[in-house]
C-alpha cells in the first residue's frame, strides 16, 4: 500500500517549480525507488540542487527513497558551512552511503 512521501523545497526551488513556499510536494511510492528517478519523474531540476537531505541526513543522487521518507532539497544559492563537494567525493571514494 502506498504511503505519502514528502519533498520539501527551500530557497528558490518553490519558485522554480511553480509552487508556494512551505508547500511540500506529496508523492506516493509503491516501494523503494532511486532518488534520481523520483526527481526526474517530478521534473525537479537537479542542476539547481546543492544539498539533499533524506530523513535529516545528507545523501547523494544514487540514494534510494522509500515510502514515508522525508526529502528536503536546498538550492545552489544556499551557503553551507561545510564543504559538501569534499563530502560527496569522500563518500564516493570510500563507498560509504551516509555522511
Amino acid at each position: 500500500m502506498p504511503t505519502a512521501t514528502y519533498i520539501h523545497l527551500y530557497g528558490s526551488l518553490p519558485g522554480v517549480m511553480g509552487r508556494k513556499r512551505n508547500q511540500p510536494i506529496k508523492i506516493s511510492l509503491e516501494g523503494p525507488a532511486p532518488l534520481s528517478r523520483v526527481l526526474s519523474d517530478h521534473q525537479i531540476p537537479v542542476e539547481k540542487i546543492q544539498l539533499m537531505m533524506l530523513n535529516h541526513r545528507p545523501v547523494l543522487f544514487d540514494e534510494t527513497i522509500r515510502p514515508g521518507d522525508r526529502l528536503a532539497l536546498f538550492p545552489t544559492e544556499y551557503p553551507f558551512f561545510v564543504d559538501w563537494y569534499d563530502y560527496r567525493n569522500k563518500s564516493k571514494s570510500d563507498g560509504s552511503r551516509n555522511l
